[in-house]
């Protein structure tokens, strides 16, 4: 019988999985290595369809830490999704997002439940942002910022822009949910981090919490493809970026991107949501980067 109900959850750790049932033991093991029974963390994994034996190897992890593990089966819907059912399902205050090819560095949880406890009543800070690092290929990374904590868009102003490690204060989480557009399976989670900037404030940790592994196969790898195939959503976070205080450079960036997947939409017979337009200066070379990515996906 699965035990997490039964006790008081400060942090869920969110896995989304999709047939990545040789990872998730890896996950499994930095996370079982750092919580005791009695520790308030969660493990939430939803299975998003997966074709693999994704749901036997959960069932086994259940069996073994029913203290810890908890899994939801869904019809395959995109990670997005799997952030909005987490938002209704995790019974943690704060969840903490880590990929099903991420590991957790030891002796992170300590750092997060350590943080949480400082912030918890603060409730300007909805998210926190930590490293995210790279071992295979030597990449350490650090925050460089004016102010902390302060905007995800104040950030951005300061520093390029790198992979972090995030936890999220549920009832933000909640306060904003990804728009569910048909037939679309895939919206980035920069959509989230520019709409929680109108609510909430991210703090900012120099310290690694996150270790990661990209796969071939991944979203990040295929990210081209992906992005053609659901363009409403592509242009639902460029018009997030561009109602955002941000760079020149990224604002030109987010112009041009936001035209080319509105070509891919118009090719696709797709109606975007909203009504949103970028400057039209930008439609020649959002067109342009369209061609692109017809020639390389064709």
């Amino acid at each position: 019988m699965n035990q997490v109900q039964d006790k008081k959850v400060l942090l869920t750790i969110f896995t989304p999985a999709y047939n990545r049932a040789n990872l998730l033991p890896r996950v499994f093991d930095s996370i079982c290595s750092q919580v005791h029974p009695d520790d308030p963390i969660e493990w939430l994994v939803i299975d998003d369809g997966s074709t693999d034996n994704t749901e036997a190897v959960l069932a086994g992890f259940a069996d073994k830490r029913p203290d810890l593990v908890r899994f939801i089966l869904v019809k395959n819907g995109g990670k997005h999704r799997a952030i909005n059912l987490a938002a209704e399902r995790a019974y943690g205050d704060w969840v903490m997002i880590v990929d099903s090819d991420d590991y957790l560095v030891n002796g992170s949880i300590n750092q997060v439940l350590e943080t949480i406890r400082l912030v918890n009543n603060d409730l300007r800070i909805g998210l926190l942002r930590a490293l995210r690092q790279f071992p295979e290929l030597g990449i350490e990374y650090s925050f460089e910022m004016p102010t902390n904590p302060c905007s995800h868009a104040e950030w951005l102003r300061s520093q390029h822009p790198i992979d972090t490690a995030e936890v999220i204060r549920r009832t933000a989480l909640q306060m904003h949910p990804f728009p569910d557009i048909s037939g679309e399976r895939f919206m980035a989670e920069g959509w989230l981090w520019y709409h929680l900037d109108r609510t909430h404030l991210t703090l900012f940790i120099n310290s690694p919490w996150i270790e990661c592994v990209y796969q071939s196969e991944g979203l990040s790898a295929s990210s081209r493809c992906i992005r053609a195939s659901s363009p409403c959503s592509a242009m639902e976070v460029y018009a997030a970026m561009l109602e955002s205080i941000l760079p020149w450079r990224l604002r030109v960036k987010a112009s041009v991107n936001w035209w080319r997947y509105r070509h891919h939409a118009n090719s696709q017979h797709k109606i975007a949501i909203s009504e949103f337009r970028a400057s039209r200066i930008f439609a020649l070379p959002g067109w342009i980067m369209f061609l692109c990515d017809r020639f390389v996906i064709q």
